[in-house]
């Protein structure tokens, strides 16, 4: 039977085969100096086929390499904000343990067991199987829901090293992701021990001993949760920039009168007190002029020093206008008022203005009801020794700039219109930079 069926076989693939290779005996392409022939070999039973490659010819096929998801996926969170925003819910840990174990113990064991032995082994391994789950699930999620920090946009990178220290990030999810692994395998342990258990006793036993080495752990390293909790509560605490949303961006140095400025020019309601660093954070407020909406922040004071030498509070600031497409309004006080020299000042200003000179500016001169005729001099600068700017700094300010008054309200009409236009200026920019992504997106 078999070598009938064999035979028939053979014969129905000759048929096949001839019937193929008609067609190119008698066409010109079959010969063709140029053409290559190979031997490919079809999966379906006793099929042999031929493939034939073009060389030096005007098609080609070509397989094409599937598409980098991951690398698009990372272009793509890099260009945008918000991930904070999208952080999960982090329970405590006292939450996650005592509602993992008053589920674990609702467990029953599997029903038809007529055996007591056998039926508490099955009732312990259940248990402490949900118990493991109910622990190790929750801390899963919350590790694929925080994003790693080589995907989101450079700005937010910055807030997460500025806020949180450096590498305190990654550390406390390593350390959560340690404790699930431990929960997952001590909890697998001792389900397995109790399964072997011989007796209802050594069951129990084994299911008590299992709970409480599953409580101690959670117990002693617990507090990684915490600590991602306290971590996304911080996160999502932080204003929400639209890239898209033209933005006025507050500089100077500390206790020049920022706040007061946002205050007036926006809905954001910053913290208005008479001491260094008063903002502690980026705030964000929001302008409407004319029916259309714009976003303003305010930002920590610089003071004359290196980089190395900055606080987070002043990179924080240096990361707003490195990563977000800002106009700046710099905030000068020749007062003498707000603690930094007037010549300090001019030093801060030179330095952010060569460094940031790509960025549409307004200067302001803020405190003009408190100025005098002749300049302030702090008791370690020499007015002698100044140059010709520097001179006239003290006296006027910048080039250019415009004196406000928030007591008396000088300035603050010239203010608004020349922030309008600065603004209008900067959303034309951000409307020609987005056509040109869209342009290169195209071309790729």
């Amino acid at each position: 039977m078999a070598t009938t069926f064999n035979k028939n076989s053979r014969r129905r693939f000759e048929i096949f085969q001839s019937l193929i290779e008609i067609p190119f005996r008698n066409s010109a392409i079959y010969g063709i100096p140029g053409w290559k022939k190979h031997e490919s070999l079809c999966l379906s039973r006793a099929i042999q086929t031929a493939a034939y490659e073009i060389v030096n010819g005007s098609y080609i096929t070509a397989q094409t390499k599937p598409q980098d998801k991951t690398k698009d996926k990372e272009s793509a969170e890099v260009d945008t904000v918000g991930a904070f925003q999208k952080l999960p819910m982090v329970m405590p840990s006292v939450d996650i343990l005592y509602s993992a174990l008053r589920k674990a113990k609702r467990v029953s064991p599997t029903k038809g067991i007529a055996n007591i032995a056998k039926r508490e082994r099955n009732r312990g391994a259940k248990q402490l199987d949900a118990l493991m789950k109910e622990l190790a699930v929750p801390l899963r999620e919350y590790l694929g829901n925080f994003p790693k920090r080589k995907y989101l946009h450079p700005y937010e990178r910055s807030l997460i090293e500025l806020t949180l220290g450096d590498g305190n990030y990654e550390e406390v999810l390593g350390k959560v992701d340690d404790l699930r692994k431990k929960v997952g395998s001590v909890g697998k342990e001792y389900a397995s021990l109790c399964a072997k258990s011989s007796t209802k006793k050594e069951a129990e036993e084994r299911l008590n001993e299992g709970m409480e080495k599953l409580k101690e752990i959670f117990n002693g390293k617990g507090k990684a949760v915490d600590d991602l909790l306290n971590i996304a509560k911080t996160l999502r605490a932080m204003p929400v920039v639209d890239l898209e949303t033209p933005t006025l961006c507050l500089v100077g140095a500390p206790n020049v009168g920022k706040s007061s400025l946002v205050r007036v020019l926006s809905t954001g309601k910053p913290e208005i007190c008479n001491y260094p660093f008063t903002t502690r954070g980026i705030l964000m407020g929001h302008i409407v002029l004319d029916y259309q909406h714009f976003q303003v922040t305010d930002t920590p004071g610089l003071l004359k020093r290196h980089d190395e030498d900055r606080n987070n509070l002043e990179k924080l600031t240096l990361a707003v206008l490195s990563h977000l497409p800002t106009a700046i309004l710099f905030v000068h006080d020749l007062t003498g008022e707000c603690g930094t020299s007037p010549s300090d000042q001019f030093l801060i200003y030179k330095e952010i203005k060569a460094r940031f000179s790509d960025h549409l500016w307004l200067d302001v001169v803020s405190k003009s009801d408190m100025l005098k005729e002749s300049p302030v001099l702090f008791v370690t600068e020499d007015a002698d020794a100044d140059h010709p700017e520097m001179a006239r700094y003290r006296k006027m300010g910048p080039s250019g700039a415009i004196r406000v008054s928030i007591k008396n309200e000088e300035g603050l009409h010239e203010l608004k219109d020349r922030v309008r236009v600065l603004l209008d200026a900067q959303m034309g920019r951000i409307g020609s930079d987005k056509g040109k992504k869209d342009d290169s997106k195209l071309v790729t």
